[in-house]
């Protein structure tokens, strides 16, 4: 008789957790509970570090990886190092650009992300036209957090759009023959109270600010409607928003920009659920969920939130090892997750699983 299955996926999101921390709490739990099967993953929510975390997967899967190194404009027009990475697998060869190196807010001094006014996306644009120049069909795009908010306005000038949008129809058409897919952090619309301007109010941008943001969005939008009029839905007649779109909030907006492209666009967890083949594993097993904190954030978006959703959906049991749990079991169990479990003083994660694992995964009687 086989012993239970389980499978470990370890939140990799901003590298607050080390390459490997899957391999080693699955390790853990294996040695606590012999008789259970135990496999282990590593997901990424979008954001910066998400190209390096597939160029670890692919690795380990066997699929050929090469890095290709570029310089590209920062938001201010400086030139940074970035990488291209492409990866040949099972379904041919993708391209999976972090716009994190490009746009991230890491790149400027916390008092110039104060007002982004002047910062632009150009550089985001100059990536998309470099792995295109690679001969590359296929571009996988994380988006997170960006110091760039024009809209994606300079990625799509970059790639001949003009500085007043009279080309986008064009571009969109010579972008069709690319298979463009946006992988983000948020969900968020350009345009709202939940949109890309308002958001900055969390990371401490003056209310003035963001308001003057959002009308210059809402400008921008009206002239991309105006340039490409958006189709109208079969069912209402009404026109379908774009800058209303899930994700076209992303990057201060160039999520907006990709989709305007015809991206299709998901949850960066939830694609790698999907490309990685993950999600099928779920069915059947315990699913271990491993993060640095299990808090207000990771409970509403991200690996833990998008992974605990579609075990739910499978009915497969879920429960969380995180070195800090700052949420109750009622917030957990809106995810469909069991138990949360954090560090107790001198544990790492691998011993924090051995302890968990006998719990619910005890050796057979007998």
């Amino acid at each position: 008789m086989q012993g239970p299955r389980v499978v470990v996926v370890a939140d990799r999101s901003g590298d607050r957790l080390p390459a490997g921390t899957a391999e080693a709490v699955a390790q853990g739990w294996a040695q606590a509970a012999p008789h259970a099967r135990v496999e282990a993953h590593a997901l990424h929510d979008g954001g910066a570090g998400f190209a390096g975390v597939v160029a670890e997967r692919a690795t380990s899967t066997g699929w050929h990886v090469a890095t290709h190194p570029v310089l590209v404009p920062d938001p201010t027009g400086r030139e940074v190092p970035a990488a291209i990475t492409l990866v040949s697998g099972p379904a041919g060869e993708t391209a999976y650009l972090d716009l994190a190196q490009v746009v991230g807010r890491h790149l400027l001094d916390p008092a110039r992300l104060a007002d982004p006014d002047g910062l632009s996306s150009a550089g985001a644009g100059e990536l998309l036209r470099q792995a295109r120049g690679l001969g590359v069909r296929r571009l996988v795009v994380g988006a997170g957090p960006a110091a760039s908010h024009d809209g994606g306005s300079g990625l799509l000038e970059v790639l001949g759009a003009g500085p007043d949008l009279e080309g986008l129809a064009r571009v969109r058409e010579e972008w069709a023959e690319v298979s463009l897919v946006l992988a983000t952090t948020t969900e968020a619309s350009l345009l709202g109270f939940h949109g890309a301007s308002a958001s900055l109010g969390e990371l401490g941008v003056a209310p003035e600010i963001t308001q003057r943001l959002e009308t210059e969005m809402g400008r921008l939008s009206d002239r991309v409607n105006a340039v490409l009029p958006p189709p109208r839905d079969l069912l209402t007649g009404l026109p379908r928003r774009p800058e209303r779109a899930s994700g076209a909030g992303v990057a201060g907006g160039i999520g907006y920009a990709l989709q305007l492209l015809g991206a299709r666009t998901d949850t960066g967890a939830r694609l790698l659920l999907e490309e990685f083949g993950v999600g099928e594993r779920l069915a059947g097993a315990l699913v271990v969920l491993v993060t640095d904190a299990y808090d207000s954030t990771t409970v509403h978006e991200g690996v833990v939130a998008d992974t605990a959703r579609a075990a739910s959906e499978l009915a497969a049991p879920t429960v969380v090892l995180a070195r800090e749990v700052a949420v109750g079991r009622r917030e957990g169990m809106s995810l469909g997750v069991s138990g949360s479990y954090g560090l107790r003083p001198g544990e790492d994660l691998d011993g924090l699983a051995g302890r968990v694992a006998r719990t619910w995964t005890p050796a057979p009687r007998g």
